[in-house]
């Protein structure tokens, strides 16, 4: 296992996820993959992440009614990383309490940063 952290990861889109896998795992942090909102609560059942990374649209599920659902079962801080970009939805997102809304298409590297910061914020906050 890595050092840095716990990530969850669940987007349909593969290419965009072992492109972000790798990033993080060359920044010595385990990530977890699911393609699907039902894959993401089984893993969840298992593992405990420092953050789950999301998009919004899956063919099974509103990510919103997915938030709704683990953010009162997981201490983990969530992240929305989405296609939907109407201003509305990033407010909505926000309003529910994410900790950070991320539009698709974006910087690998800022996303990289905005997520090891809410890890690092985490663990001063545990200790």
């Amino acid at each position: 296992m890595n050092n840095n952290g716990i990530i969850l990861l669940v987007d349909n889109d593969l290419c965009l996820n072992n492109e972000t896998q790798n990033e993080f795992y060359k920044r010595d942090y385990t990530v977890l993959t699911a393609t699907s909102y039902s894959e993401a609560r089984a893993i969840l059942k298992e593992a405990d992440p420092d953050v789950i990374i999301m998009e919004a649209i899956l063919p099974d599920g509103d990510g919103f009614d997915f938030f709704k659902e683990i953010s009162g079962c997981t201490t983990a801080s969530i992240v929305i990383l989405t296609s939907k970009s109407d201003r509305s939805d990033v407010i909505r997102g926000i309003k529910m309490g994410c900790e950070e809304y991320i539009k698709k298409p974006f910087r690998k590297d800022v996303m990289i940063a905005r997520i090891e910061a809410l890890i690092q914020w985490r663990k001063r906050w545990r200790a």
